[in-house]
């Protein structure tokens, strides 16, 4: 478990803002990492109580037949969890590494999901998507592999050209932690559960997160619809961003998610619960 009363002392007695560090590559390609990112998202692993807060939100969301598009996807663990619940539904994985989208094209396929389709463009153009034709555009744990501020508004103006009028938005990124004792113990965390290329990503992960007053500054003035915006208490650690509900809780995403969370152990259901309390509307 995190210590949190560290993280929180830590956090109080740092002053004023770091200096961001961008990530070494927007786009991650090497065959290692790939591998150690996979491993991270096995159920019981050190994401699960992150992906069934995710599958939770979405659950809510995503209309049966919707077009989903997941922005800097990766390897894919979100819509291969998604796209059999949703087998109606077409699901396209956006990423930069043409690396990250073959495994996610290996995974789908030996799972038989034939509604998951992938795409190697730029977040912030995308070309190929014309405007106003998906439902729903998601993005996790990815926006921080942006060089800058400018780009990440671009991203969510981008999203809001390719949305319906009732579409829907969700993002979860990390926010950018002031203190680096306290960045430290988080990355100390991930390293007992998760190989070292793993902690060694996450730290990177942590050093190029935005400030989160900036995120909700850039996504408020490029998405103009209503948005929940909620970040981790005491300390911006992370960030949730979504539009409304699109339709009532899919019963069999909510029934998934209930069967995951018996089978993880006590530690990520413990995660799981602190993840839904301890958040603050922005």
């Amino acid at each position: 478990m995190l210590p949190i009363h560290k993280l929180i002392w830590h956090e109080w007695r740092a002053r004023g803002v770091p200096e961001r560090v961008p990530e070494p590559s927007e786009a991650m390609e090497d065959p290692e990492q790939i591998r150690a990112y996979v491993k991270a998202y096995e159920w019981g692993g050190p994401t699960s109580a992150l992906q069934m807060y995710h599958l939770t939100q979405l659950a809510s969301m995503i209309r049966p037949g919707d077009t989903v598009v997941d922005l800097a996807c990766g390897p894919g663990p979100l819509l291969l969890e998604l796209a059999p619940l949703y087998p109606e539904c077409r699901f396209i994985g956006a990423d930069l590494s043409q690396p990250m989208l073959d495994v996610l094209a290996e995974s789908a396929a030996a799972k038989g999901l034939r509604n998951v389709e992938t795409l190697c463009e730029d977040i912030r153009d995308l070309p190929s998507l014309t405007p106003g034709t998906v439902d729903m555009v998601i993005t996790t744990s990815a926006l921080h592999h942006l060089p800058d501020l400018e780009c990440l508004e671009r991203v969510f103006e981008r999203a809001e050209r390719l949305l319906k009028p009732d579409g829907g938005l969700y993002v979860f990124d990390f926010g950018l932690v002031r203190s680096a004792e306290a960045r430290a113990l988080l990355v100390a965390d991930v390293a007992r559960k998760a190989p070292r290329v793993t902690a060694v990503d996450y730290k990177h992960s942590l050093d190029a997160a935005f400030p989160v007053d900036e995120v909700v500054t850039r996504v408020r003035r490029a998405v103009p619809r209503p948005l929940t915006i909620h970040s981790s208490q005491f300390i911006d650690f992370f960030y949730f961003i979504r539009t409304s509900d699109r339709c009532q809780p899919a019963a069999n995403v909510m029934s998934f998610v209930s069967s995951m969370r018996q089978r993880c152990g006590m530690p990520i259901r413990l995660e799981a619960a602190m993840l839904k309390h301890m958040q603050r509307a922005r």
